[in-house]
């Protein structure tokens, strides 16, 4: 496998992503080659907004090294993408890109078919150039990805967040606007406390100063099918240290922060709602129904508390330990139809009833999707 290999030290580290299934995702950025051609072949990395950026490595009509490169619509389980040629530019310090000389070169359609299986179709148009088609293989894969059984669905999408954001944004709500400080509300990558110090984690922290506090972690989630309903089971592992049983101010800090995990077509946002009060400002509120503390909504189920299941004893004790957590929704039934791109935003989010301080650290989420009919 000659095939560019210290080409791979070049490519863009992308968040710890893990994607089971024969759709183009996240998961097939790396390197493909034909083995029964090997000194050629494709670079892809995944974008946003279900776009790929394609880089062929190949040799032109006289057996010189030839480039192409250019940026594709991913639908379903193809790129379909434009390539164009680059030449003219000297090596630097000669370099002057007014000296680049760009050529459509034709069409490719890049088609996975299975983990580490693809086909290429290409059509050219410069001349000199003829159709055809290549039986491609895995060359190289981004850190921390590896195909996953699917367990009947017809795909599986893991983020881990040892090494990296996955791109997560954090998000406050059900809070005076204005009043951050105030709420303490903090949120980053950082590393875990305890034994886990080693591995990294998404933090959110808030003090539930108004009965109500929202905090949520979430992330696009690109490559599917447009327009298209899917049934979801998610799982997440949380980090908490927050034994059972123990009493606070408007409930328990553990059994009374509520964990939810959930997708929709809309990115969850912050509207303002009119406190209706001279002096008092408006108030943060979801702009999708993500349920009211215990209370699932449309667009979230309920998984679970921060509870970790350590005993009373430990409440209030500084150095009580961190315990990770496993929550699911794999017996309740949640359906989410993505946009005209083949996007959803899929979130973990805590729903405070604890008039207190809450620190929570999310370290994975498995999102798993199963085609469905919207009339079913």
């Amino acid at each position: 496998m000659r095939f560019f290999l210290c080409l791979t030290s070049l490519l863009a580290l992308l968040p710890g992503i893990v994607v089971a299934q024969h759709s183009v995702t996240t998961g097939t950025s790396g390197n493909w080659f034909d083995p029964a051609n090997s000194g050629h072949g494709l670079q892809i990395e995944i974008l946003d907004n279900s776009q790929a950026l394609i880089v062929w490595y190949v040799y032109d009509e006289t057996g010189q090294p030839m480039w192409l490169f250019g940026q594709g619509l991913i639908q379903g389980d193809t790129i379909r993408a434009d390539l164009d040629r680059r030449e003219g530019a000297l090596f630097p310090p000669l370099f002057d890109p007014d000296d680049i000389e760009v050529e459509r070169w034709g069409e490719i359609v890049f088609t996975q078919t299975g983990c580490d299986e693809a086909t290429l179709d290409y059509q050219p148009v410069a001349a000199g150039f003829t159709a055809g088609n290549l039986e491609l293989a895995r060359l190289s894969r981004i850190d921390g990805q590896a195909c996953q059984p699917l367990d009947g669905h017809d795909r599986k999408t893991s983020f881990s967040l040892a090494n990296s954001s996955a791109d997560f944004q954090p998000l406050f709500l059900d809070y005076p606007d204005g009043e951050e400080e105030f709420f303490e509300l903090d949120s980053g990558f950082e590393p875990l406390p305890g034994p886990w110090s080693q591995r990294g984690g998404l933090r959110l922290t808030g003090s539930n100063r108004s009965d109500d506090l929202l905090m949520l972690w979430m992330r696009p989630l690109d490559g599917l099918e447009p327009e298209t309903s899917y049934e979801l089971t998610f799982e997440a592992q949380i980090l908490s240290n927050e034994p059972d049983g123990c009493f606070g101010i408007g409930g328990s800090p553990g059994d009374s922060v509520y964990i939810k995990l959930g997708a929709s077509t809309e990115q969850p946002e912050a509207v303002l709602e009119d406190s209706g009060l001279a002096g008092v400002p408006p108030t943060r509120r979801a702009s999708i129904d993500l349920g009211q503390q215990s209370q699932p909504g449309e667009f979230a189920l309920l998984a679970g508390t921060l509870a970790n299941g350590q005993s009373p004893d430990l409440c209030g004790d500084p150095d009580r330990p961190w315990i990770r957590k496993r929550l699911s929704t794999r017996d309740q039934t949640y359906r989410a139809t993505t946009d005209a791109n083949g996007r959803l935003w899929v979130y973990v989010l805590s729903d405070s009833a604890f008039e207190g301080l809450t620190t929570w650290y999310l370290t994975e989420l498995s999102v798993s999707l199963t085609r469905v009919d919207p009339t079913d």
